[in-house]
């Protein structure tokens, strides 16, 4: 966890969101592609609360109270997320492994939402958010192609599968993609909400947040 607790504290330093998001991401970066499987073997089911809390703590980047409390639970999250991926990789969800991913990464997705609507993150975090609004339309996808299919057996590569952003395919249903899309929605409105002053405003997150909308209702 150490590598990815100093990015953090390096990016809350610095103020850079696009620094932070990489700490939320569902596949680890080229040059060390085995840091989410250490970051998830440094703690387990009882003691991951405390374990995040501490290093969010020993941040030194004088978080509020509630901004602390809303981290803890966003990397509580993303650590149950990266589990599921972890164990979909191994083949321990045979057919249900995509749908378990994706209800886990709408709960990061959702939490950095409510990070930004109850605790008080600034403007300069929405890289965050763009990062967890992309994967979640595409586990969203590979989870209505895996209810469609029923098709299962054997192990998967989930870095392969999700790095192909713009995945192709007909489907019965698109449940999980529309799922996203209320979702994704959440964060426009967070975006066309915002009253703050135009260079500290999430307004400039419509953009990005308007193209997967598009993307997501378009697949």
């Amino acid at each position: 966890m150490d590598s990815v607790f100093a990015t953090f504290h390096q990016a809350q330093y610095q103020g850079s969101g696009p620094r932070l998001a990489t700490t939320l991401n569902p596949i680890p970066p080229a040059h060390d592609p085995t840091l989410l499987r250490r970051f998830h073997k440094d703690s387990n089911v009882f003691s991951i609360n405390n374990d995040i809390q501490r290093h969010i703590k020993n941040s030194h980047s004088h978080l509020t109270k509630t901004e602390t409390s809303a981290w803890t639970d966003i990397y509580v999250a993303y650590w149950k997320a990266i589990g599921e991926i972890l164990r979909a990789e191994t083949g321990h969800h045979r057919d249900d492994w995509a749908i378990k991913v994706y209800e886990a990464w709408k709960e990061v997705t959702n939490l950095l939402i409510r990070g930004f609507s109850h605790a008080g993150f600034g403007a300069w975090l929405m890289p965050c958010l763009y990062t967890a609004g992309k994967y979640l339309r595409v586990f969203a996808i590979k989870a209505d192609e895996e209810k469609a299919t029923k098709v299962g057996n054997g192990t998967v590569k989930v870095e392969e599968d999700i790095l192909a952003d713009d995945i192709t395919g007909n489907f019965e249903k698109n449940e999980m993609l529309e799922d996203a899309a209320r979702v994704i929605n959440k964060v426009f409105t967070l975006c066309i909400s915002d009253r703050a002053p135009i260079e500290d405003s999430r307004k400039w997150g419509l953009y990005h947040t308007t193209n997967l909308l598009f993307k997501t209702y378009f697949k």
